[in-house]
């Protein structure tokens, strides 16, 4: 079991503190594979408690265990293919599916609903193409979506945002740093911020009124490249379009 994987599991007990130390544990593997809990507890600014309590909310027995987890995880070298990345993409289709069909939308609905302009930034091209796609899928719902094009446009648009606007941004990491500067902007002057992202702790999800996680992993493909699946931005634009229907059905009339 990759600690990974427990955090997905159990991400919906995790407090802000939890995430922290999550975030520490995922920046430094190496060092926290050796690292003391007096040594994790100085690094995070947290007390011993609540590390141990972040390693019972997801199912291990304490920190021994934790380090466990972390040692079993550990590369091996060579730049082969991990054995298990089917398997767990498989995994990262699920978790998001699941969560689509049965999360609770009804006030991200009811803001769209009432918001004067609706908007969509995607961070990165795939993004920005998700951002097409949620315009095209909700506009056979007769809902005008106006997709942003740029982070030039994206400026001139922050100056320009109303209070009963809503802004859709789309970013992987959410810890891109114009998308969480102009979350900010959004926020100041009364905007609504509705974002989507991996589930992972990062600023985004703190600065939007609504966030919809996906779950989804970095795949070694052995070279310098990163490669994230992201088609799962296309299922969540799928889920969105039917559920809002399924909403607008409930509440007709």
């Amino acid at each position: 079991m990759r600690l990974e994987d427990l955090i997905e599991q159990n991400y919906h007990k995790l407090s802000e503190n939890d995430l922290y130390i999550w975030e520490y544990i995922h920046r430094h593997p190496d060092e926290c594979r050796s690292i003391s809990i007096d040594q994790l507890s100085a690094a995070c600014n947290i007390s011993h408690t609540t590390i141990l309590r972040f390693a019972k909310k997801l199912g291990l027995k304490g920190f021994s265990e934790l380090k466990i987890v972390l040692k079993w995880q550990q590369p091996a070298g060579g730049g082969s293919f991990p054995q298990d990345t089917l398997e767990r993409s498989v995994q990262d289709y699920r978790q998001t599916l699941e969560y689509m069909s049965s999360v609770e939308l009804g006030d991200l609905f009811s803001l769209m609903d009432s918001a004067g302009k609706i908007y969509v930034y995607g961070s990165g091209s795939v993004q920005q193409l998700a951002a097409r796609d949620l315009k095209q899928k909700f506009f056979t719902a007769n809902k005008l979506l106006y997709v942003v094009e740029g982070e030039e446009e994206m400026r001139h648009l922050t100056d320009r945002i109303a209070e009963n606007d809503l802004v859709f941004l789309i970013s992987l990491s959410g810890d891109n740093a114009f998308v969480n500067q102009t979350a900010e902007c959004i926020k100041h002057r009364g905007g609504v911020v509705a974002s989507i992202c991996r589930i992972q702790s990062n600023r985004l999800i703190y600065l939007s009124d609504i966030n919809i996680p996906f779950f989804t992993h970095q795949i070694d493909l052995g070279t310098n490249i990163e490669y994230w699946p992201t088609n799962l931005l296309f299922m969540i634009n799928e889920f969105l379009i039917l559920r809002y229907l399924q909403y607008r059905s409930g509440h007709a009339g």
